[in-house]
């Protein structure tokens, strides 16, 4: 790739992902709770969740998703439930498992995270990665805030993993600028209903 066009694909990035923000801003409390709900009931119906058993879920931030419904049947369903640290060693991120909500506490971020206490849970043993983003489009691409933490997460993690997006239908576009180290979504979920992505086998823990 070229100097010029990348440096167009950042700008083009770098607008889009101003937009999407000021849509999320626009987002009231109430409107991320009750649209959170749709989402996560639609998460949970999903043979990718049913059929996970390490689950990596994210706490949500700045009008993201939440996932706190999530958190709860995915304990009851006695899944492993993991969330990134904020101390990143490189750019892949580490998770910790967790047994209930209350290990959760604000990090040096501010985003809750596991206690040091909690157990470490390898990259490659995560079945199922639950992504935020700013944005995605229906065919699984993601635009997140910038860092490429994720993406390079995804990258380094098992081949028989999958990765699902929680977005709001604000946050589906028709075309995103991407490169060679974006990581695209196996499904998007929204409030509205799911869309396709990689869409690959959901019986992933055979493979």
């Amino acid at each position: 790739m070229s100097e010029t066009v990348a440096t167009d694909e950042a700008a083009r990035k770098q607008g889009l992902r101003e937009e999407l923000t000021a849509r999320r801003k626009a987002m009231t409390p109430d409107l991320i709770d009750g649209r959170g709900l749709k989402v996560q009931s639609r998460f949970l119906a999903s043979p990718y969740y049913q059929k996970a058993r390490t689950v990596a879920l994210y706490a949500p931030i700045r009008g993201e998703v939440p996932t706190r419904d999530i958190l709860i049947a995915a304990l009851q369903d006695e899944k492993i439930v993991c969330y990134p640290l904020s101390h990143v060693h490189g750019r892949i991120l580490s998770f910790r498992a967790i047994k209930s909500e209350a290990e959760l506490e604000p990090g040096r971020l501010g985003v809750r995270e596991p206690s040091n206490s909690s157990d470490l849970i390898p990259v490659d043993q995560i079945d199922l990665f639950v992504v935020p983003g700013l944005g995605f489009t229906r065919d699984g691409k993601r635009l997140g805030r910038g860092g490429g933490y994720y993406d390079a997460t995804l990258r380094a993690a098992s081949a028989r993993s999958r990765r699902v997006g929680l977005a709001f239908s604000d946050q589906i576009v028709q075309m995103m600028p991407t490169n060679g180290d974006d990581v695209d979504m196996d499904l998007v979920v929204t409030e509205i209903e799911s869309y396709r992505g990689l869409f690959r086998d959901w019986d992933f823990l055979d493979t």
